[in-house]
């Protein structure tokens, strides 16, 4: 039996040679790429570009306000925010007194920012990515992004559109949860000021600080005069004490401050017994028990 003949690979299809048929190849080419399987997918250009509009116009308002709270935005593939509130409630014993105490607090969450720095596969590779201005230089301009598509000819635009709208929504819902996470702080205030009936100020980073004494520093929480990690000082060889590492030049040593916690007392009892309570606010059962704990004490 002869052996059989191996056939040819077809390789890729030839690309037309006159330049109108080249043009429309290529259209088509782009067209099958952005097309989307979705079923019931809304193409019309004009609500497309009147939504993915307004999604920037508010992307960048609550980027703007988000942002203040942000620390090492200008590398990596995440966000790290701070926000100052109360998280607490204590019940103290102090001399034949119970009392009712809050201070401040500070905490961190991190947040991946991966959409705002990159284009997903889907949209990558037909136009130039242009960026923000310094100090946000590591993120896409979205709006300008956003104006050099519409050069696009209709027949690519149409489903570009949709693939932008469906990212331009991603960044939306992760920059709500950012901005959702800060304002629980604020949640929580007025929780406090509902139920004692007092009014509080949310904390700021410049108030009651003082001069770090402990040679050791404080690990991960920042120092309130260089905003860095007091991990990341440098320790003094003489005195021993962790000194600012943004703030150190010859003649001027900075020491690192930490924040000095003001306490609040929200109520006092004439009570000798010895209670002791700490109430997470941060969820509605903990703020419920200590609703409870409160109407026992008026009782």
């Amino acid at each position: 039996m002869p052996p059989r003949k191996k056939r040819k690979s077809a390789g890729a299809p030839k690309e037309p040679e006159e330049p109108l048929d080249f043009v429309t190849h290529i259209r088509e080419k782009a067209q099958k790429r952005f097309a989307s399987r979705r079923k019931n997918v809304n193409y019309d250009i004009e609500q497309n570009v009147r939504e993915i509009r307004a999604l920037l116009n508010i992307n960048a308002e609550i980027f703007g306000r988000v942002i203040d709270s942000a620390s090492n935005y200008g590398s990596g593939e995440s966000v790290t925010l701070t926000r100052h509130g109360f998280d607490v409630v204590k019940v103290r014993q102090s001399g034949e007194s119970t009392e009712f105490i809050t201070e401040p607090a500070c905490s961190e969450d991190t947040f991946p920012i991966n959409a705002l720095l990159h284009l997903p596969d889907n949209l990558n590779g037909v136009l130039v990515v242009q960026y923000q201005a310094a100090p946000f230089n590591n993120f896409i301009d979205y709006n300008a992004f956003f104006r050099s598509a519409l050069m696009l000819h209709d027949d690519i635009l149409e489903p570009f559109l949709v693939k932008l709208k469906d990212h331009v929504e991603s960044i939306h819902v992760l920059l709500g949860e950012m901005e959702s996470w800060l304002v629980e702080s604020q949640r929580k205030i007025e929780f406090i000021e509902t139920t004692f009936d007092t009014k509080l100020e949310t904390p700021s980073p410049d108030q009651e600080v003082s001069d770090c004494n402990c040679p050791s520093g404080h690990g991960f929480t920042r120092c309130l005069r260089c905003s860095e990690k007091f991990y990341h000082h440098t320790r003094d060889t003489i005195s021993g004490h962790r000194l600012c590492c943004q703030f150190n030049y010859p003649g001027h040593k900075f020491r690192c401050k930490k924040r000095v916690p003001k306490i609040h007392i929200l109520k006092k009892y004439d009570h000798d017994g010895k209670f002791e309570k700490t109430f997470q606010i941060t969820t509605e059962s903990e703020q419920a028990k200590l609703k409870k704990c409160l109407e026992y004490m008026d009782s």
